[in-house]
């Protein structure tokens, strides 16, 4: 059994890693408390009550995490945000109260910081360990630019680039980094940013059992088989 902290774990594509990954010993971190507790109960897994835009909060957590793991054998990034929106489009009552000032800073800073602060602090583990193995919930957005949704993506952009800038780096003390970069997911990601998008678009996503069985895949491999990247989409959303 590895020691596996997952990010974002109360729900969704979190919730779904955390469930299919539950053999192993899991540190799960939310914002959420009430639903972290939830799942954290279910699967018999560790919480911590965290949100990784607060540079302070990391630094706090994972001070409690190293008092009580000796090593961390994988970090799986999945806190996230959504946002949408094209800038001419910001005066309409549901774009403008979602591209506020202030949400648009706390979606970069939960998608980009929160996942290179995440990494930057896991990263002395696991050098000092000798290996490690980091998977971020990335996003087609990452991959492709889709102009209806420029705040995300250029977030989804950001972290793909420092996981590129840093795989290399990674690899020479023997850490293997992957973005999964999902399409569409059928979750509440939207509607917890009042921006529930139709059925008939959502029925064409993928589950999020398919993105942590993707995940899993990616999890299980030989430790000297790393995929950089993979992109997966449900096959009706092209």
């Amino acid at each position: 059994m590895k020691n596996v902290i997952i990010t974002g774990a109360a729900n969704g594509v979190g919730k779904a890693i955390a469930n299919i990954l539950r053999d192993n010993h899991l540190i799960l971190i939310d914002i959420d408390e009430e639903n972290l507790k939830r799942i954290a109960k279910q699967i018999n897994a560790k919480y911590y009550i965290c949100d990784v835009s607060n540079d302070k909060e990391i630094v706090g957590t994972i001070k409690q995490i190293v008092e009580n793991y000796e090593t961390i054998d994988c970090l799986i990034n999945c806190a996230g945000m959504w946002i949408s929106g094209d800038l001419s489009k910001m005066e309409q009552p549901i774009y403008n109260k979602m591209n506020n000032l202030e949400r648009i800073k706390k979606v970069i800073d939960t998608n980009v910081f929160g996942t290179i602060a995440m990494i930057k602090s896991i990263f002395p583990i696991m050098e000092k360990q000798g290996y490690g193995q980091i998977i971020n919930i990335n996003s087609q957005s990452g991959v492709l630019c889709e102009p209806p949704f420029p705040i995300y993506n250029a977030s989804k952009t950001g972290a793909n680039a420092f996981r590129k800038a840093i795989q290399n780096d990674l690899a020479q003390n023997n850490i293997k980094i992957t973005d999964v970069c999902p399409g569409l997911i059928q979750t509440d990601f939207y509607k917890r940013a009042n921006n529930e998008l139709p059925a008939n678009i959502m029925n064409n996503g993928l589950t999020p059992e398919d993105v942590a069985n993707t995940v899993k895949f990616v999890f299980d491999l030989p430790h000297e088989i790393t995929i950089p990247s993979i992109e997966v989409r449900n096959i009706k959303n092209y």
